[in-house]
């Protein structure tokens, strides 16, 4: 038995009631991440930015450490390109977001940006290399780097779940 269709074939009301079905189906069996349009959406606004993207070269199992006479629990991230090498440390702030410690080489003043869904953050390096953003909400982001004296290319993080 073949089964044609033809370009001038409508879509009915119980074709409809299949595919709604079908729909319900697949969102029992294998429902959508929470987030993943809007992480999506995200991915492409950075993108959008025209940077050279980073390459995620370690990803740090979570570390626990003595800060001010409380223990802190951290992960570390090193990205690189062939530009900038940038590693951070993701802890618990004080009021319980995400501190952002990071450090760029080659040492010298970067202008740093953090961003978000919902917004951007900024930071510059010290003559080192060395920034913080203390105190930032946990979830999706991207770093967008920046030589202060404005050489050299942009460049950017993948995103990261903070």
């Amino acid at each position: 038995m073949s089964t044609e269709y033809s370009a001038d074939e409508t879509v009915d009301a119980r074709d409809l009631a299949v595919l709604a079905d079908l729909a319900r189906v697949l969102d029992t069996l294998d429902p959508m991440p929470v987030g993943i349009v809007d992480r999506t959406l995200f991915a492409l606004t950075l993108d959008r930015l025209h940077t050279e993207v980073m390459d995620l070269v370690r990803l740090e199992a979570p570390l626990a450490a003595v800060r001010g006479g409380q223990t802190v629990h951290a992960r570390t991230i090193t990205f690189t390109s062939e530009q900038v090498t940038a590693m951070i440390t993701l802890s618990v702030s004080p009021s319980g977001a995400v501190r952002v410690d990071g450090w760029v080489a080659p040492a010298t003043r970067f202008d740093i940006e953090l961003h978000r869904p919902d917004c951007v953050l900024h930071a510059q390096s010290d003559d080192d290399g060395a920034f913080v953003l203390p105190d930032v909400p946990a979830g999706p982001a991207g770093l967008v780097l920046r030589r202060a004296d404005g050489t050299g290319p942009a460049v950017s993080t993948p995103v990261i779940e903070l």
